[in-house]
């Protein structure tokens, strides 16, 4: 193939130098014939020279047109050439074949990527010079409460000064964000790195959720608390009860004057025993075991339990109505009683409503929204309700809430209370199931 270049170019030189020197010595010698013969070789020979340059800047143009464009699959045919324009074209060739396996490794990287970033439960939000969105992930996306986020303004929703702080955020700054959304309180930490990507700067801000983690560290520290407290009061109580009961049996003691005194020591310590004990409900709750069911079936089965007075409509709303759970059935009845039980005491002896309404989002997380018209409870008193042994009713143990968040949690869900006027509704509960 070399050879055969080497003989093409030395055959137009040859051509090229015969026409030149036809053309001198026509001029020479005044013979116009020869002169011509000899111009018509050069012309003919530089005309060539030039059409296999312009061919050279053609596919040179053409294959730099393919690489701006990302395309990679052109082929130039080798038929019909020979010596130096077959190692071009063949040259060329095998370079879109290496930039297109270059492509193909560079999509699977990002579809890669992509996939981390869908799985991970961080948010990650990128945003051009020009305050852009880039790119995100599904988490940013749930976190901010909404179902898809392509500009940083649609924050404003949740407050105005929310989409200049975060555009203001430099690189290596934190901030905290809180507000309410359709679905409970978020509180947010929010960390701002710059990169690099060609020419343009970029920025990403990672989202975390760091309501959930205080949540869950304050209910651990309750938890052992609560395990402390039982122990060592049941330690203390438990030989009261023993001893009383015994005493209570003597034949001397119970006609005499210490009988009824013994008898209220015993009847105390017997009463606080099983109050300790109700305790320990929420500081040893059985491990759940999960499995699907169908919600609606789970509904119906608490409403035949006539926990909902005459005076009260129970309404169900489940989208759709074979929607399943795939949790624990058992505690999630539980949690479902103890809410159902907390609104039938808040509406009283007076007509009210009690609304649940449950769907599947497009994230496929579940949410289940109990509502009731009952008088709305105080900002201060909401900020508690979820605090074990917090309560407002006399008799009330301050367990009930406290237990449906731990459940809640073992199920890997999370149960909120929404602001008072949420939906129309005077008291709104959330839960959530991942």
């Amino acid at each position: 193939m070399g050879y055969k270049w080497i003989y093409s170019t030395f055959a137009r030189l040859t051509v090229l130098a015969a026409g030149v020197s036809l053309l001198t010595v026509g001029i020479l010698k005044e013979n116009w014939w020869v002169g011509i013969v000899g111009g018509i070789l050069c012309v003919v020979m530089l005309f060539v020279s030039y059409w296999m340059q312009q061919q050279l800047r053609e596919k040179s143009w053409l294959m730099l047109e393919a690489i701006r464009n990302r395309d990679y699959s052109f082929r130039l045919p080798l038929s019909g050439f020979s010596g130096g324009e077959r190692v071009l074209q063949e040259t060329l060739n095998q370079f879109g074949n290496l930039m297109g396996e270059q492509k193909q490794l560079m999509e699977q990287r990002e579809r890669f990527y992509e996939q981390i970033l869908s799985v991970v439960s961080s948010g990650i939000v990128v945003f051009d010079e020009n305050q852009s969105i880039v790119q995100t992930n599904p988490a940013a996306a749930r976190l901010l409460g909404l179902p898809i986020l392509s500009t940083l303004r649609q924050l404003e929703r949740y407050g105005s000064d929310i989409p200049q702080l975060l555009r203001m955020l430099k690189a290596g700054e934190r901030c905290n964000l809180q507000y309410t959304t359709a679905k409970g309180e978020v509180q947010l930490s929010v960390h701002a790195t710059e990169m690099q990507v060609g020419e343009e700067t970029v920025r990403i801000l990672t989202l975390n959720d760091i309501r959930n983690e205080l949540d869950a560290k304050e209910l651990d520290s309750w938890i052992k608390l609560t395990r402390v407290l039982t122990h060592e009061i049941m330690n203390s109580i438990a030989p009261i009860s023993s001893l009383s009961e015994t005493f209570l049996k003597r034949k001397d003691v119970i006609d005499s004057p210490i009988y009824e005194g013994i008898r209220a020591i015993h009847e105390t310590s017997t009463g606080l025993i099983s109050f300790v004990d109700s305790y320990r409900k929420f500081s040893a709750l059985q491990k759940p075991s999960p499995e699907p069911f169908y919600l609606l079936d789970l509904l119906c089965q608490i409403q035949e339990l006539s926990l909902i007075p005459d005076n009260i409509s129970l309404t169900l709303q489940i989208e759709p109505s074979e929607l399943m759970l795939y949790a624990d059935p058992n505690l999630i009845r539980q949690v479902l009683i103890n809410i159902l039980k907390n609104a039938v005491q808040s509406i009283g002896e007076v007509k009210g409503r009690i609304h649940v309404r449950a769907y599947s989002a497009s994230d496929e997380h579940i949410f289940i929204y109990i509502s009731n018209d009952g008088p709305t409870i105080p900002e201060a008193e909401a900020e508690q309700i979820f605090v074990p042994f917090f309560t407002t009713r006399a008799g009330g143990s301050g367990i009930g809430l406290s237990l449906s968040r731990q459940i809640m949690k073992l199920s890997n869900g999370s149960i909120s209370l929404l602001r008072a006027g949420t939906n129309g509704w005077n008291t709104t509960f959330v839960l959530e199931f991942e």
